[in-house]
């Protein structure tokens, strides 16, 4: 089984968040597993023990198509892994993710024929605000071969998992669905997970992973606080990545939430009293 990352750019955050979940999905691994990151900066990972593929700002150009949508570069990767990689079941991965259930469960699905994203977030005519609009742009269309209808409910993409038997229809099938909409003119919202979604619901049984794989997109910092600390106490203590996964304790990172509620009221509240209240008074250190 192969499982796959891709991140983009300098910015830490991500190379940290993937580096968690890394580590939670390193100890299941057996020896036919393999993780893979495509990345602009593979040297964050040389002490990862994954596998990296570097791309370049002009690959990542010619992934985004003639639409310049940036999340067709997700739909590519997966391609790609199909072309190179076909005769392994295939997982592709949001950097914000763990995994706290069973590896075997999910490879017993993915080898009974199940594709799978995290969750069904339903279908996009009951959602609101820009999903709707896409919707309504695209309702009763046909791409390649498929009329889009009240069958075809939105899963989440931060996790999507293809059978080997499906990989090159999937990614194929879900290609043709983004270009499709796009050239439709469809709201750049959620096209990608759209497009993966319909193509995993035509082409396999689809099945949720939530109850496997855990996506904290609701508590990013709580999360994110964590995965520094991690990787700071494990630099500390000169810890091989081996020492590092057998050290972190998964169960103990399940009681931190991965979604919070904020009030909409207290946001607005704390942004106006930030502006009425600005820091001031900056004091730096003086060279020389």
């Amino acid at each position: 089984m192969n499982i796959l990352y891709i991140i983009f750019g300098e910015k830490m955050v991500y190379h940290v968040q993937a580096y968690l979940s890394i580590l939670t999905f390193k100890k299941q691994l057996k020896a036919d597993d393999h993780i893979f990151v495509i990345t602009t900066h593979p040297e964050f990972y040389n002490n990862c023990g994954v596998k990296t593929i570097t791309v370049t700002n002009e690959t990542i150009k010619e992934w985004k198509g003639e639409k310049d949508f940036f999340w067709r570069v997700k739909i590519k990767a997966i391609e790609y892994m199909a072309l190179h990689y076909p005769n392994d079941h295939l997982m592709y991965l949001d950097t914000d993710t763990i995994l706290y259930g069973s590896l075997n469960t999910l490879k017993t699905r993915l080898n009974e024929g199940c594709g799978m994203m995290h969750l069904n977030e339903g279908h996009p005519s009951k959602m609101k605000t820009k999903t709707l609009k896409m919707w309504k742009k695209i309702e009763g269309h046909t791409y390649g071969g498929i009329t889009l209808g009240k069958q075809h409910d939105m899963y989440n993409a931060g996790v999507v998992a293809i059978p080997k038997e499906k990989l090159t229809e999937v990614s194929s099938l879900a290609l043709t669905l983004c270009d499709g909409m796009l050239a439709d003119d469809a709201e750049r919202i959620v096209i990608e997970q759209y497009s993966l979604s319909i193509a995993l619901y035509e082409k396999t049984n689809l099945k949720v992973a939530e109850d496997l794989i855990g996506h904290y997109w609701g508590n990013k910092p709580e999360w994110e606080a964590m995965a520094y600390e991690l990787i700071a106490n494990s630099y500390m203590k000169g810890q091989t990545v081996d020492e590092t996964v057998k050290s972190l304790d998964v169960a103990q990172l399940c009681k931190t939430p991965v979604y919070i509620y904020h009030s909409n009221t207290a946001m607005r509240l704390r942004k106006i009293v930030s502006k009425l209240f600005k820091d001031k008074d900056y004091q730096y250190l003086k060279l020389g």
